[in-house]
Parts: structure tokens; sequence; C-alpha cells
């Protein structure tokens, strides 16, 4: 005997089968364990691949069998440029991270879509309980294309250039640098702040995000590096309050690196 019960499934109603009695249905797939839809982007590659603007979507679904199905498309793909392979990665929104589950797949244009089988349990767990990302990989960017977490959404994601020139008023400095800045859903901070070429009788002290159009000055609102020990490397902050995270979100801010000389500001960069 036979009926059809609604079963509802990433949001949307499906009818399905369902047999009663003693009869077997040895045709039955393996079941979805967990699965992911998200966006990839280019933009959220650290470091984001300089003037791409690459984005997309990756579904993956983990089955009851140890296997991996996947569909990846990648939109606004350079014409000059080639897909060449994609992952999933172990790291953290602020992290790039080695490989953790091969896909080796076969593109059709900007889009792949295949299965990964005989998935270890070391991979299952890592997979479902720890931070990791789908990347995607082409000729130009090696590194990656286009990424996307699967344990987080990234809401933010900018790489900011750092200059004396921006600095209200410009400070004359050979130092340039970086804020890598990517915010997460649950309203982490995840930064690294890059400082190069600094003069030799001169020292990193602290950075920080101020609210403040370009040309003008504001206080410190988050701190990104407390000491000269923290440039360079990847801090993550405890949850922005509501305030903090509204302010990065939606207002005029930027990032200042401060040092011994330059005491209210050495490299500047506007996030918006």
């Amino acid at each position: 005997m036979k009926k059809l019960l609604p079963l509802t499934v990433a949001g949307f109603v499906w009818l399905a089968m369902v047999f009663s009695g003693c009869d077997n249905d040895d045709d039955e797939g393996p079941g979805i364990v967990r699965e992911w839809h998200v966006d990839i982007k280019a933009v959220n590659e650290v470091p984001a691949p300089p003037g791409r603007n690459e984005e997309g979507d990756a579904s993956i679904e983990l089955l009851s069998d140890n296997s991996l199905k996947y569909n990846l498309h990648i939109h606004n793909l350079s014409p000059s440029d080639q897909l060449t392979n994609a992952h999933i990665h172990t790291g953290d929104a602020g992290t790039s991270g080695g490989i953790l589950i091969p896909f080796n797949p076969s593109f059709t244009g900007a889009g792949t879509m295949g299965i990964v089988t005989g998935l270890r349990q070391g991979q299952i767990d890592t997979l479902l309980s720890r931070p990791v990302y789908v990347n995607v990989h082409s000729q130009q960017a090696p590194a990656g294309i286009a990424r996307g977490q699967l344990d987080k959404e990234v809401v933010l994601a900018r790489d900011i250039a750092l200059t004396g020139a921006n600095e209200v008023p410009p400070v004359n400095t050979t130092a340039t640098g970086t804020a890598i800045l990517r915010l997460t859903h649950d309203k982490v901070l995840y930064s690294i702040v890059t400082v190069n070429n600094l003069e030799s009788n001169d020292t990193l002290t602290v950075a920080h995000i101020h609210p403040g159009a370009a040309g003008t000055n504001g206080p410190p609102l988050i701190f990104l590096a407390n000491n000269i020990n923290d440039f360079g490397v990847l801090k993550i902050s405890n949850p922005l309050d509501d305030a903090m995270y509204n302010q990065l979100i939606n207002n005029p801010m930027y990032v200042n690196a401060h040092s011994r000389r330059h005491g209210p500001g050495l490299v500047r960069g506007q996030i918006r």
C-alpha cells in the first residue's frame, strides 16, 4: 500500500510517496544528512583577487552513504579567464586554509556538478563541526576566484588600501598598508591589518576602525590591533554590539593604523 504525504525540504513542500506494509524498496537512494546553499563571491577570498567581481552560488549535500553532491556556478566570469578546480577548504572567514575535500570537477562553461564518494569519517566530522568554505579556482586566480563559508554567512567583505595621503591632514610616509575585514552574520569581525615599508625610526602601535567620511576624523570605535604584535595576524573579535554592527554595515567608516611618530594616524583607508 502507498500514499502521498507532504514533505518539507529547504522551505519547499514536496509530495513524498510513502509505502506501508511488507513491501521493500531497494531503489531508494541515500538520504540527505545536511545541505548547504551559499553565495560565493570574489570579495570573500582572503585576500580578494584585485579588480574581480565574480559571484555565484553553491549547493552542497552530504549524503548518508558518505558521499557529497555539489552544484556550483559562477556569474560574471571574465571572458579571458577559465575555471580550473573547486574544493572544500578548512578555515574561518578570515583564513585561507588547506583542502579538506577535493571535487576534481569538469567544468561546463562557468558551472559544474558532480559527486564525491567515499568520504572519511574525519572529513565528515570536520565538515559538520568546524569552519569550512567552498572555493572555486581559475587560471587567473589560482588561489581562488570565488568563495563562500559553509559555517557562517559573510555580510561585509572589504580589502582596504591604507596610505598616508588618506590621513587628515595627509602624512608624508613611505609606509603603505592593507586592512582585510570580514564581518559575519553573528556580528563577529575577522581582521588582518598589515603595514609595509615603515621608516626605520618609527614603530607601529595600534589600529582601529573610526567613524567618519573621507576628509573627516572620528574617534576610535573598534580595535583591530592593540600593539605591534597584532599587525599582520588574524584577529577575531567578540560579537559586536548592535550599535557597532549597524555602524560598520551602514555608515561612513575608515581604518587607521597609528605609529609612535604619527600618533593621530600613519596610514588610513575608507571602508565606506
